[in-house]
């Protein structure tokens, strides 16, 4: 085999291997808001009403801890929430708002939103009915 027809053989055997690479990622296909968002668990951190973090209060009054709830968010639009490791909800999400507002099982009885007060690699924070309900990644 001369020199010539061994680089187009080698070239052929590469060329396969170097499209396969060159694919999309996950994370093109989708915003950052929703990488962030479906990155992991998120587990509750504080609950803060009129100003005051109400999250021991809470605690002490109803027995209630919200640093043992947990939400996750898929990228298909899925999500599920627990308490202390028991599942409780599971439903549907979406973006709406250029990402500012979750909607919650759209389209049902059971329609409702959230409104996204910040979101970034750490943290969740939403309010929901002047309830401000807030996450930390896990």
């Amino acid at each position: 085999m001369n020199r010539f027809q061994l680089r187009y053989f080698l070239c052929l055997l590469v060329l396969p291997f170097l499209l396969a690479s060159c694919g999309k990622d996950d994370d093109d296909d989708v915003s950052p808001n929703v990488s962030m968002l479906t990155a992991g668990v998120w587990e509750g951190s504080a609950i803060i009403i009129e100003g005051e973090d109400v999250t021991a209060d809470i605690l002490e009054s109803d027995g209630f801890d919200w640093t043992l709830y947990t939400t996750e968010f898929e990228r298909e639009g899925t999500y599920n929430e627990s308490y202390d490791g028991d599942p409780q909800i599971d439903g549907k999400w979406e973006f709406q708002n250029n990402e500012r507002i979750i909607v919650f099982e759209k389209g049902t009885d059971d329609e409702y939103y959230v409104v996204v007060a910040k979101l970034d690699e750490d943290e969740l924070w939403y309010v929901q009915e002047g309830v401000e309900f807030r996450f930390m990644r896990r």
